[in-house]
Formats: C-alpha cells, sequence, structure tokens
C-alpha cells in the first residue's frame, strides 16, 4: 500500500487512514486542528482562519470556521468508524504575526478551538500556540505523531 501525503490548504480539512500523512503550512494566526483515533489509525485535519462561523449549520459547512470545520472532521471521522470518546485532538497556531496591529485573533482563534473541542468532549493531548512567529505541521496518521516546524 502506497503512502499519500495530503496538503490540508487554508480554509479546508482532510481526513486520512492508515500510512497517509497530512500536512498544512502557513499557519499563523490561524488554527491547525488534528484528530486522531489511535485505535482505528484514523486522523483529520483542519487548517481554519476565524474562530466562530456567522451562521452555523446553514447550507454546506464553511471550513474556514473553527466551529464547523471541528462539525465536519467530527462528521466524516464518525462515518468512518471512528467512536467521539476515543478522539484525541492536538491543535497549532493561533499567532500574533504583525505586533504592530492591534489584533487577537490568533488569541480567540485558540480559544475558539479549545471551548469547542471541551463542548464536544473531545480531549486536547498538545497544543503549540501563541506567539509571534509562523508554523507549519505534519501529521502522521500511522502514529499519531505531529510534528511543528516553526518559521521566523
Amino acid at each position: 500500500m502506497e503512502c499519500m501525503d495530503i496538503e490540508v490548504k487554508m480554509g479546508d480539512i482532510a481526513l486520512a487512514k492508515n500510512a497517509d500523512n497530512l500536512a498544512a503550512s502557513g499557519i499563523g494566526s490561524c488554527v491547525a486542528i488534528a484528530l486522531y483515533d489511535p485505535k482505528l489509525k484514523i486522523g483529520a485535519l483542519a487548517h481554519a482562519m476565524l474562530h466562530h462561523s456567522p451562521t452555523p449549520g446553514h447550507g454546506s459547512p464553511d471550513t474556514k470556521y473553527i466551529d464547523t470545520a471541528i462539525d465536519e472532521m467530527l462528521k466524516k471521522m464518525l462515518t468512518y468508524g471512528a467512536k467521539k470518546q476515543d478522539l484525541e485532538a492536538k491543535f497549532v497556531g493561533g499567532a500574533n504575526m504583525f505586533s504592530i496591529l492591534d489584533s487577537d485573533i490568533g488569541k480567540q482563534n485558540v480559544l475558539s478551538a479549545k471551548e469547542k473541542l471541551k463542548k464536544e468532549g473531545i480531549k486536547i493531548v498538545g497544543e503549540c500556540v501563541g506567539g509571534s512567529i509562523g508554523r507549519s505541521v505534519e501529521f502522521c496518521i500511522a502514529t499519531g505523531i505531529v510534528t511543528v516546524k516553526t518559521k521566523f
């Protein structure tokens, strides 16, 4: 079986299993959220840009928002047999990339991810957030390891 490397673009999500890898780059104030079922070796990665969808539940899900991205990842993972109580979450990002601007988008994104994961009953097992540097992530589905590379 050949291993696939899947790049998750800004505003998208992807699901993978077994030996596949998911990756996202250019994570500044955005948040990359990795959900993982260690029993089934199924994972999903979102590269969300904004904290809350203005119209959750209306029309097709807009995965550029953290809340709807997590909803969509959960839906897809449960379809593949994952159980919510087995899922683990890791997330990366939420930086303040331009300290000259008075913006707390990154901080809002991190808080939104934490709140949504708590509401869904998914345990957070790792995070690499804040600061003022960009990051990229690689998510190995076979092991559940999320590798973070910083960019400054």
